[in-house]
């Protein structure tokens, strides 16, 4: 067992959640349970990637009498979830705001003894910079800056979705995104908000809430899919955040292993037989196991050779699926610079940095700059003290009254990161229709997991969500 600088609680106990709604008890548990078998202990299966997919595929598989080893790019574990606790505030750099339904994630802060504390996101008031003119929220429907059609004119820029959005989503079902039935929906996000009555306005405003940098370039089922998960979660229960910071969930996790983690360990290839299967690390070194979960992003599983090589369908969703683009830069508050200007503590703003959140954790409070998308373009490839800089000549432009009230904490730019290049997967338009979900397929002993795999949920939920199933899927044929 590993210490990995969290709760060092060791139980075995895991409470398992449907893998069809993720909500209750595991049907899968009961049928393992009936069954009174476990994997024979020379069933070997390695992990690729110590993100939460990979850890909970590790975890269900151990308790279910495999032996696994889980090999990881980087020199920590968590993957798209880091709390950059060695900075002031200790802001998340990535994945942190649990839903009320993500049973799989609550199970693992359960199991660890993690405390959690109601997530705020409600109490942010926003000031607006629109057109180089800066003013309060309330003054937005009549601001002349407002150009919105008039349907859309009482709504916030940053709200726009719900105007343009279905009101009754046409998706029933968390997984009816990949039925037949609807995808006449897999347009481009362009052409279902022209259909919808967006103007030029609209249309730039909208851009700022997608994942993708051009509103051609995501598909409108995709968005569909993603608004029925966030209506699913919506109970009336906050979002809540770990105390310590996200982080301590993958490092607790990884902590209650048996078997090793191995850090710093990229992998190059994966080749199998009908006897078994073969890793090779960048460093020439390799593994072999009876079955392997490869984890990665797409991004960076483009680059791993397969032998055999992947079906022909599944090898071109790997290359070809996209990856939302962000940065965020994190502030520290010398002054409440609100208080000066009298507006909201948060901005928006149609300008070069997007959106500063007046952001609280339980471990601190900071100025949340995200740039996303088209906004994160001109960024992705510089020096994090080139983008502090910029952010911060933008912004004291923008809102005068930060300038000598704010100072630069982190940069964490996931366009640059070499072993996420991104931030979450979506779909361009058709690939829905075209793939459905061939990126989950097994091949062979080789198993697939990561949220851009997932079904019924989507960010750490789905990460969750598809470790679960590639581990039952290995059971199952084990």
């Amino acid at each position: 067992m590993k210490s990995f600088d969290a709760d060092n609680s060791k139980g075995r106990q895991v409470s398992r959640r449907s893998f069809t709604q993720g909500l209750t008890a595991s049907a899968a548990a009961t049928a393992v349970m009936g069954r009174g078998a476990r994997a024979q202990s020379s069933s070997k299966v390695i992990v690729i990637g110590a993100g939460l997919s990979g850890l909970n595929a590790a975890l269900n598989l151990e308790d279910l009498g495999f032996d696994v080893t889980v090999l990881e790019a980087r020199d920590r574990v968590g993957g798209r979830v880091f709390t950059l606790a060695d900075k002031p505030e200790m802001p998340e750099g990535g994945g942190s705001e649990i839903g009320p339904m993500y049973a799989r994630v609550l199970s693992m802060v359960d199991r660890f003894g993690l405390e959690l504390e109601p997530w705020q996101i409600g109490r942010l008031e926003f000031a607006l910079n629109v057109s180089g003119k800066l003013l309060n929220g309330s003054e937005w429907a009549q601001a002349d800056v407002n150009r919105l059609p008039d349907a859309a004119r009482a709504v916030p820029p940053f709200g726009l979705s719900r105007v343009y959005m279905p009101r009754e989503n046409p998706l029933p079902e968390l997984d009816s995104w990949l039925e037949p039935e609807f995808q006449q929906n897999d347009i481009s996000l362009y052409e279902h908000y022209m259909r919808a009555g967006a103007n030029d306005a609209a249309l730039r405003y909208l851009l700022m809430a997608a994942q993708a940098d051009d509103l051609r370039s995501e598909s409108y089922q995709w968005a569909l899919r993603k608004a029925r998960v966030s209506a699913f979660d919506l109970t009336g229960e906050p979002f809540s955040l770990v105390k310590g910071g996200m982080s301590r969930v993958p490092q607790a996790m990884a902590g209650a292993l048996n078997g090793d983690v191995r850090l710093n360990s990229p992998v190059a290839a994966v080749s199998q037989t009908r006897a078994g299967a073969t890793v090779t690390m960048q460093n020439g070194e390799t593994l072999s196991a009876s079955y392997v979960i490869v984890t990665v992003p797409l991004t960076t599983l483009k680059d791993v050779a397969f032998d055999p090589p992947l079906p022909e369908l599944q090898a071109e969703a790997v290359s070809f699926i996209p990856y939302g683009q962000a940065t965020s830069v994190y502030l520290q508050v010398l002054e409440p610079f609100w208080e000066d200007d009298g507006l909201g503590s948060s901005l928006w703003t149609d300008g070069p940095v997007g959106r500063a959140y007046n952001w609280g954790t339980p471990n601190g409070k900071y100025i949340w700059v995200f740039l996303s998308g088209a906004l994160n373009m001109p960024v992705r490839s510089w020096p994090d003290a080139d983008i502090m800089a910029y952010v911060l000549r933008e912004l004291y432009a923008l809102r005068p009254s930060m300038e000598g009230r704010v100072k630069g904490i982190a940069v964490r730019n996931w366009s640059g990161d070499p072993w996420s290049r991104g931030t979450y997967a979506f779909r361009a338009p058709g690939q829905i229709a075209r793939y459905g979900n061939a990126v989950a397929d097994a091949h062979g002993r080789v198993h697939f997991a990561g949220e851009h795999t997932a079904v019924l949920q989507q960010g750490m939920e789905g990460a969750m969500e598809s470790g679960e199933r590639a581990a039952f899927e290995i059971f199952d044929r084990a």
